[in-house]
């Protein structure tokens, strides 16, 4: 913590001021029982869904951020104090934290959605991406165009066109929306830095690198994740790999292979081969905890 500038604390941004005992908290990394799809390392909570479409989320309860409305759902999303998720119907609900609106999503009928800091962004079937919640540094201002993928950080936004170019927006003060030339297959938006996989695997992160978030180790990946300082990918064999801060063992990935991996911001998470959630980190309010969750699958 003291190594951070107070404002580098969000996914993101700081809006609780831990205690310096709670701050030392870590969790053994910790198994969810039931069986996963996708999980999502948001603030001080995550989520997972199950392979029946089951929400469920665990850590900081505060704003009812871990409270997943009823119903099956296709994808899931954890922000700093809020989450979103898309509806098997594709429509899109989000819960948690509501100011500036955050989760007050639009009508209409989305195919992935993204919960982040203080803002919230979805895309349409027809590709258009719907942004909403607090616009201060212009996060919400989606450019024109047709995107496949949408991802909310800390104050900025990142997208992909349907041409493999990566356009980022909003908050620049560490440069993470300055995208480097190149044709990308995925991006992903942390607290002030980005982070895109290009066509050949190679994973390449830009903004701020006050802990070497954006150094990537070489190698091919299959899927990359920002966090708040700290970055995680997966390599073609499914072994995760994270950099940047470690202060908290947000870094440290368990043995195992996965088939996803997701950056918070001091804890991260993934998701096993056998189809576990898996989260090691910090642990202050649970997030990184192993959790039993007794429901139908």
């Amino acid at each position: 913590m003291a190594r951070m500038p107070t404002r580098r604390l969000g996914m993101i941004a700081a809006t609780a001021v831990l205690t310096a005992a709670a701050a030392c908290a870590q969790a053994a990394p910790g198994a969810v029982s039931t069986t996963s799809t996708q999980v999502a390392a948001g603030g001080s909570h995550s989520c997972a869904l199950t392979g029946s479409g089951l929400g469920y989320c665990w850590g900081n309860a505060t704003d009812a951020r871990t409270k997943v409305p009823a119903g099956r759902y296709r994808q899931i999303s954890a922000g700093f104090a809020h989450s979103c998720a898309v509806t098997q119907s594709g429509r899109g609900v989000c819960w948690g934290r509501g100011l500036n609106r955050r989760t007050s999503v639009p009508a209409g009928r989305y195919t992935q959605i993204s919960a982040g800091t203080v803002h919230s962004c979805a895309l349409t079937a027809a590709g258009v991406g719907v942004c909403w919640g607090r616009n201060d540094t212009g996060q919400t201002r989606v450019p024109a165009g047709r995107f496949t993928q949408i991802s909310a950080g800390g104050y900025h936004t990142c997208a992909l066109t349907t041409d493999a170019r990566v356009l980022c927006w909003g908050n620049d003060f560490d440069g993470q929306t300055n995208v480097p030339e190149g044709r990308y297959t995925q991006v992903s938006a942390g607290a002030y830095h980005s982070c895109a996989l290009t066509d050949a695997g190679q994973g390449v992160c830009w903004g701020n690198d006050f802990d070497g978030q954006t150094r990537v180790p070489p190698g091919t990946y299959t899927q990359i994740s920002a966090g708040n300082d700290h970055s995680c990918a997966l390599t073609r064999a499914g072994k995760g790999l994270c950099w940047g801060a470690d202060d908290r063992g947000q870094s440290r990935v368990p043995a195992g292979r996965y088939t996803q991996i997701s950056a918070g911001a001091f804890h991260s998470c993934g998701v096993t081969r056998a189809g576990r959630a898996v989260c090691w980190g910090a642990n202050t309010s649970g997030q990184g905890a192993a959790r039993t969750h007794h429901m139908s699958r």
